[in-house]
């Protein structure tokens, strides 16, 4: 009985912790111009958005949206080419490029939606791009 106390009070621990510690994460979707859905973000695209939930801004848009993306390789970038709220969502439409197509990409982004130096919610994305050779 003592044991199943200390456990079940440990657990209750560490999930409050975590949930003080974790940041407002939010897993996205991408979708195309033409309306269809994606798991991933594909590199050379700028007819991609994702599409936040309103909950996750607390339905309210600031004017000064930005993003902050960490977990590429480096010279692969994700930019805010603008933003469009269609009910409870909001679409951020991109562009993901890559300075060297002759290297593959295949990793998790880590977006932080930023409002000024304020970090709204994080978003988690896969991204994509094959190698080729010009």
């Amino acid at each position: 009985m003592k044991k199943t106390l200390m456990t079940a009070v440990l657990a209750l621990t560490l999930a409050a912790t975590s949930a003080f510690a974790a940041p407002n994460t939010v897993r996205v979707t991408a979708t195309s111009d033409d309306g269809g859905g994606y798991a991933t973000l594909y590199t050379e695209s700028s007819w991609m958005s994702l599409v936040v939930p309103m909950s996750a801004l607390d339905y309210i848009v600031p004017g000064d949206l930005s993003l902050a993306v960490t977990g590429l390789p480096e010279g692969t970038t994700i930019t805010l080419d603008g933003t469009q709220q269609s009910g409870d969502t909001l679409l951020l439409n991109v562009s993901v490029d890559r300075a060297d197509t002759s290297v593959g990409v295949n990793d998790t982004a880590t977006i932080n939606l930023m409002a000024g130096d304020q970090v709204l919610t994080t978003l988690t994305i896969p991204v994509m791009g094959v190698a080729s050779s010009d």
